[in-house]
């Protein structure tokens, strides 16, 4: 677990709390919690998916921009039918292969039998008792998220449906923004529904385009 030195760490890192974890995922709050923890089953000690590389302030502990797309990517695997343990094991080679502290959060190809990061292999076949890859569709386990020399940087969850909300650690905490504005999806609903739900009312307000307050409103009200 790191410690939080000074200020700068939030910029550089976005802060997400279980529950925004869970939110932006649609995962639950102990599942996450298992996967950067690890949990026990029937006394017996699971180990964690991820290295734990959280945030703590004030006794707090925070999740990182890096640890929301690696969760990500494992939350996919899982809802892919792919076994903890699999994914494990997976995790801790690209880690040692690739020389990262974050190797699920990297930007990954595949030829539809294995996975690469970095021309190495990451995950491979059947053939070497993991499982067949092109059940998994690569591209949309990606899809929405921008990288930087292979590093993410941002991230739509909405990429197609609404593009103007983006996750950006240097921006907001890393919180949802509209990006060109850089204004909290948060801020935006919350004035919709002060204003009795009137679009036109907070796009004057803010002074941003309608579509930009319905697209906010749309992101918070699908991620519920």
């Amino acid at each position: 677990m790191s410690i939080l030195e000074n200020e700068m760490d939030f910029y550089n890192k976005g802060i997400y709390t279980y529950s925004d974890a869970s939110r932006l995922l649609g995962q639950s709050k102990a599942v996450i919690r298992g996967l950067v923890n690890g949990y026990k089953y029937k006394d017996k000690p699971q180990k964690p998916v991820i290295s734990k590389k959280t945030i703590t302030y004030e006794n707090k502990e925070y999740l990182t921009f890096y640890d929301i797309i690696e969760l990500k990517f494992i939350n996919y695997f899982l809802s892919c039918g792919v076994k903890r343990k699999t994914i494990v094991d997976a995790y801790e080679k690209a880690k040692k292969e690739l020389n990262k502290d974050y190797p699920f959060a990297t930007h990954f190809t595949t030829d539809g039998t294995y996975i690469y990061a970095d021309n190495k292999f990451v995950f491979l076949g059947l053939h070497n008792n993991q499982f067949d890859f092109r059940s998994i569709c690569l591209p949309t386990m990606m899809e929405g998220i921008e990288f930087e020399n292979d590093i993410p940087v941002k991230w739509r969850p909405f990429d197609k449906e609404i593009p103007e909300v983006a996750l950006d650690p240097l921006f907001k905490y890393g919180q949802p923004i509209i990006e060109q504005h850089h204004i909290l999806t948060k801020t935006l609903y919350d004035a919709y529904i002060a204003e009795n739900k009137n679009f036109k009312t907070v796009s004057e307000w803010f002074d941003i385009p309608l579509n930009f307050v319905q697209q906010a409103v749309a992101f918070e009200e699908r991620l519920g």
